[in-house]
């Protein structure tokens, strides 16, 4: 899967009264979602924040696993977290992708509300995996943190996925659940 790319964007992002904000991460999305990229084989795994003291944690996250003592012990853990890169903001990244493909990677957005409409294409689940396989294109997936991603930011993208539990009457899953069932929709045995 040499052409997929997560990206877990902390900005700009809705708070629960739908202001856009700027998130804090967290040790467990660093590790879980590294892990989960990892394992279905994801190129990179970028984690988004402008702000540069969550930066910091995150490479030090980064860093215990694959420089430190860990590290010297073989750990499979820093395997996985060897592939996440913190970025500033989108841009960074899709210039990383475009620099290291030759080409701009496809942007797909992914949300928990039925609500979002302003992507302008959206795409199934099997529609994506078609893309992901038999594409030579860049597919990078966005995840939000908080209350998801900004309609704005939405809107840029070339697809939107659909929620996963659309009419479900609890519709708030962990980042890091959501990461790993839209992961295994799209790519499911189809690692090697």
């Amino acid at each position: 899967m040499g052409n997929l790319y997560i990206g877990l964007l902390h900005f700009p992002i809705k708070n629960r009264r739908g202001e856009i904000v700027a998130t804090a991460l967290t040790s467990m999305d660093v590790h879980d979602i590294a892990r989960t990229s990892h394992t279905y084989g994801v190129a990179t795994y970028f984690v988004v924040t402008p702000l540069p003291s969550q930066q910091d944690i995150a490479w030090k996250i980064v860093g215990f696993w694959t420089e430190g003592e860990q590290a010297a012990n073989h750990s499979r853990r820093g395997e996985a977290l060897a592939i996440i890169r913190v970025a500033v903001d989108l841009d960074e990244t899709v210039q990383i992708i475009s620099e290291a493909e030759g080409k701009k990677p496809l942007l797909v957005s992914t949300s928990a509300r039925t609500s979002d409409t302003g992507c302008s294409k959206h795409i199934p689940y099997d529609q994506l995996t078609e893309k992901i396989l038999k594409s030579h294109l860049p597919i990078y997936i966005l995840f939000g943190t908080g209350w998801g991603m900004s309609e704005e930011l939405i809107a840029t993208c070339d697809f939107l996925l659909p929620p996963i539990r659309p009419d479900a009457l609890f519709n708030h899953l962990s980042v890091r659940s959501a990461v790993a069932i839209t992961l295994d929709r799209l790519i499911g045995d189809h690692t090697q």
